[in-house]
């Protein structure tokens, strides 16, 4: 409270940090970090739900007009199918209204990029929707600036330490398996997004498919939204980012069992892959103030020296996972993610249509 007083009320924070931020880390930090796992999960779950209630997405009738529950063999989660958010139609009476597509619509169908999500949460908590109002106004976003038409699979796996290491990871390859192999989704037109501890389990998975299922091809691409790269090197808690070190280390304790060989294997801690050549282009978006930018950025250095397409984008003076959250961004901050996550899956759709008539 002494560094929280001592910092915000004289007012010296640094350029373009919420004021709430450093409020929050001063303030919540000492409970939080005391709280056991399933104290955490219930603190998360109101959390979230008040979020959606904010956003309109607090029933599950609203919630079920935009996304339906699916399954396959190994895996389950949520298909958000894509929705004209532009175009109107005439209703009965007259008024126009929003065209809408049932949101049972079959997996992959109507879409020219699907994309596979894999929700963050230090992999204890979080859910596959939890992010649906981001989700779907970035949907728009690339309908009407990039013309595209994207539909969203997002994983609902099983968290840890129930589910520790390998389970997230195999749920995550089954799902991409059954687009691949059961929907008849070229590869090459699926785009993996993971934010936080999720954009791990998209980078484990993206280096498993390398090694051990070339078969099912490569992903189109990767979005990470403030990915755990999980180095070598410590992590030092900041007030003015919302998650702290002490949390990422029980995380990643409930995740790995604090078993030596899966510790910093390759597909628990990407930046410890021997290599990464042979992974698909990566967006990467990194908080300028995130206790985890360190060691992403060198992640982004070690990717390029590895001959990998990245592109990373810092948002300066924000916390981890900003652009997720309206009360971590401002609105130029989403309008800056939403483009840059369009022209990223343009991109992926125009490789993947010269790919298709040189054939």
């Amino acid at each position: 409270m002494a560094k929280f007083t001592g910092l915000y009320i004289t007012g010296k924070t640094p350029a373009k940090v919420p004021y709430w931020i450093g409020m929050q880390a001063a303030m919540l930090f000492p409970v939080i970090e005391c709280l056991s796992i399933r104290q955490s999960r219930m603190l998360m779950k109101t959390a979230l739900k008040m979020l959606d209630w904010r956003d309109g997405l607090g029933s599950e009738a609203v919630r079920a007009k935009w996304t339906t529950k699916v399954h396959g063999e190994g895996w389950q989660g949520h298909w958000i199918p894509f929705q004209d958010q532009l175009n109107t139609v005439t209703s009965i009476k007259g008024s126009p209204k929003a065209t809408h597509t049932p949101s049972d619509t079959p997996v992959g169908a109507g879409c020219d990029i699907i994309v596979l999500s894999i929700h963050g949460g230090g992999y204890i908590d979080g859910h596959a929707l939890m992010f649906l109002n981001y989700f779907r106004n970035w949907m728009k976003s690339v309908q009407k600036n990039q013309n595209l038409k994207i539909g969203i699979l997002s994983i609902e796996y099983g968290l840890s330490p129930e589910n520790p290491y390998p389970y997230a990871m195999n749920e995550i390859i089954s799902a991409y398996r059954d687009l691949v192999k059961i929907h008849g989704v070229d590869s090459k037109r699926i785009v993996l997004l993971g934010d936080s501890a999720g954009g791990n389990i998209c980078l484990g998975t993206s280096l498993k498919l390398r090694d051990a299922f070339s078969e099912l091809g490569s992903p189109a691409g990767h979005i990470l939204i403030c990915p755990w790269v999980r180095s070598k090197d410590p992590i030092k808690s900041s007030m003015y980012d919302v998650v702290s070190s002490i949390g990422c280390e029980i995380y990643a304790e409930a995740y790995t069992q604090n078993d030596p060989a899966i510790v910093m294997c390759p597909y628990t801690s990407p930046y410890s892959a021997p290599t990464l050549a042979g992974l698909p282009p990566m967006l990467i978006f990194i908080g300028g103030v995130e206790i985890l930018r360190p060691s992403i950025e060198k992640f982004v250095v070690k990717a390029q020296a590895d001959g990998v397409n990245v592109k990373a984008v810092v948002g300066e003076g924000r916390a981890h996972n900003y652009m997720l959250m309206k009360d971590l961004s401002t609105k130029e901050d989403r309008v800056e993610a939403h483009q840059a996550m369009g022209e990223f899956v343009l991109q992926a759709h125009q490789r993947f249509t010269q790919m298709s008539l040189s054939h």
